[in-house]
């Protein structure tokens, strides 16, 4: 992935940090966000089965990138600046703040594959490295929005968007930032989808 298709896709998702769909779709997120985000089957680097929505997402302040274990672009940089994001937010990671990398490439990221990469960068409790079939995590792509508007482009994982995705599915607020904005940065843009006054 380039430079210039990074920041110009972070550009662009910046624009609209609170919209994941049209108003209609957004009416069923907030009856049911299983139809939406679906409950599809994942597997974790620690090597639990979990469903997406129902054991990932759902009631959880959550931070949500894509990316896979052979990439030698932006997938490393993005990995060493979640894992300082991890150290910022300390034991509010696995508490109040959860974090989620999803591969790209689960044909060869297979959980024991995760479990190596997660050692690399001090994965700690409270994110999960996550793999499953390709269709599902297609899926989950789609339906979290990290999608291109050019479809050959979006069809090829070396040029996968590098954003995270910051959601507080329980209170509906949303958000979409550069992956490699500076930490304390996105740890501010998380700060920001916890309302002050519940």
């Amino acid at each position: 992935m380039n430079r210039r298709k990074f920041f110009a896709g972070a550009a662009a998702t910046a624009m609209a940090p609170f919209v994941l769909a049209p108003s209609g779709t957004a009416r069923i997120l907030h009856q049911d966000g299983a139809a939406w985000f679906t409950n599809a089957e994942v597997k974790t680097h620690d090597g639990r089965t979990l469903h997406f929505y129902d054991d990932v997402m759902k009631g959880k302040i959550i931070l949500i990138n894509f990316f896979f274990t052979e990439c030698d672009a932006i997938c490393p940089l993005m990995t060493e600046n979640l894992a300082r994001v991890q150290e910022l937010l300390g034991p509010r990671v696995g508490t109040e703040i959860f974090m989620a990398s999803i591969t790209l490439k689960p044909e060869h990221d297979t959980p024991e594959v995760l479990a190596a990469y997660a050692e690399t960068y001090d994965v700690g409790p409270g994110w999960l490295l996550l793999t499953g079939k390709k269709n599902d995590i297609e899926l989950l792509r789609h339906r979290l929005g990290f999608v291109d508007s050019d479809p050959v482009e979006d069809a090829d994982p070396e040029q996968h968007i590098g954003t995270v995705r910051i959601a507080n599915e329980p209170k509906h607020r949303w958000a979409m930032s550069p992956a490699l904005l500076n930490p304390a940065a996105l740890v501010r843009a998380v700060n920001r989808v916890i309302p002050q006054f519940t």
